[in-house]
């Protein structure tokens, strides 16, 4: 089942706080876009930590809960009621240690008042980039990259899968933030492009 506990000195933590949009959503940082698919991993993680340590108590800090998918909305809205992980709508401005915890420093939007969590851990949910050797990769196979970094489809809309280069398609996050079932069934929808040139089809 597994056990939760601290990095720092393997204690079971009796505060979690989860920080969403830690570093995406954030034109200064460089990255302004949505990382897409930490508001239903930041649910699942704190759902799963309430199973694990029931006398816990959980806090997710949000901008917005973009949670797009079938039955998404549902899985959230269960973590909150059934689970009772706490949701406070707001940024976090200030993390800092103290006397063996990690004090959180936000503001809960809704309500309109500061808010002070003295937490055992933090967890943050940090943007989704591309990998170090992605524009080493782009530069060997002659693919265009956007400002930050992801490889560039040669018509998002009607060619997704396409780089722009014969025989190179391109699926999941090598275009950006994707979450699983959509990584899945773009890989199989390159799959199948690479299949049909084997064939001696013209790709569709």
């Amino acid at each position: 089942a597994g056990v939760v506990k601290r990095p720092s000195d393997g204690k079971i933590p009796k505060e979690v706080v989860f920080v969403q949009c830690a570093g995406s959503r954030d034109p200064e940082l460089g990255v302004p876009y949505c990382s897409k698919f930490c508001c239903m991993y930041t649910a699942k993680h704190a759902m799963l930590y309430k199973h694990r340590v029931p006398d816990g108590q959980a806090y997710v800090f949000y901008i917005d809960i973009r949670a797009a998918g079938k039955g998404y909305e549902e899985f959230v809205r269960r973590a909150m009621e059934e689970d009772g992980v706490f949701y406070i709508r707001g940024k976090v401005s200030k993390i800092f240690p103290q006397g063996g915890r990690v004090i959180v420093w936000g503001a809960d939007t809704l309500s309109g008042k500061a808010v002070e969590i003295a937490a055992d851990l933090v967890v943050l949910a940090t943007a989704a980039v591309p990998s170090e050797g992605a524009k080493r990769l782009a530069e060997i196979l002659g693919l265009e990259t956007d400002e930050q970094g992801f490889f560039v489809e040669a018509d998002g809309n009607m060619g997704p899968l396409e780089s722009g280069r014969p025989g190179i398609y391109l699926a999941g996050a090598a275009t950006g933030p994707k979450d699983i079932p959509e990584a899945v069934a773009q890989g199989s929808g390159a799959a199948a492009k690479v299949l049909s040139l084997f064939a001696g089809e013209s790709s569709p």
